[in-house]
């Protein structure tokens, strides 16, 4: 053998070693999307109640506090008009908060008041009743008034039971649910 034939030879070590690295890395990293699509969903808000248009959605709900977005089954008031989808809206009252009114008659936790929809100078449905929320329960709400959420008896506090998952925000720039003319 000559020193020509010696230089340009590969080593085998080196190759072998960087395949191995690469088919477990591949093996890894497709168990891992395996695992988070399985536990994973995107939800597409439909409606203006969040002002987000999308969320990321992980199910097995878990650090639940004041302003997470979460998302529960479907109150069965809405089921007859909007299906089984998920019922997606943020964290506005946890056990042991006081729920209040203010003048207006909108609820209020921790100072921050949620205004009711009016129709022909009334609320739509009535309010849901001032007191502390109880163990296991949370009052969820959406940014818009119009949200049909906990600021409205018929569909009250929303037990933990039936939350489904905890969401972040989608970064996306557009929002297909402006209409424009």
């Amino acid at each position: 053998m000559t020193d020509t034939q010696n230089e340009t030879a590969p080593a085998p070590k080196k190759i072998g070693f960087a395949r191995r690295a690469v088919g477990y890395g591949t093996i890894l990293f497709g168990c891992g999307c395996i695992f988070v699509m399985d536990h994973v969903d995107i939800i597409m808000n439909a409606s203006q109640s969040l002002d987000e248009p999308s969320f990321v959605m992980l199910d097995h709900p878990f650090w639940l506090s004041h302003g997470v977005v979460v998302s529960a089954t479907m109150p069965s008031v809405l089921q007859a008009n909007y299906g089984a989808y998920q019922y997606v809206k943020r964290i506005g009252g946890v056990p042991g908060d006081e729920i209040t009114l203010d003048d207006a008659g909108s609820p209020c936790v921790n100072d921050v008041c949620y205004p009711v929809w009016f129709k022909d100078d009334a609320p739509v449905a009535p309010t849901i009743a001032p007191g502390i929320i109880p163990p296991n329960h949370y009052a969820l709400f959406g940014t818009s008034p119009d949200s049909l959420d906990s600021r409205y008896a018929i569909i009250g506090l929303i037990p933990e039971d039936t939350l489904v998952g905890r969401g972040w925000a989608l970064p996306i720039k557009a929002d297909w649910r402006e209409v424009s003319e």
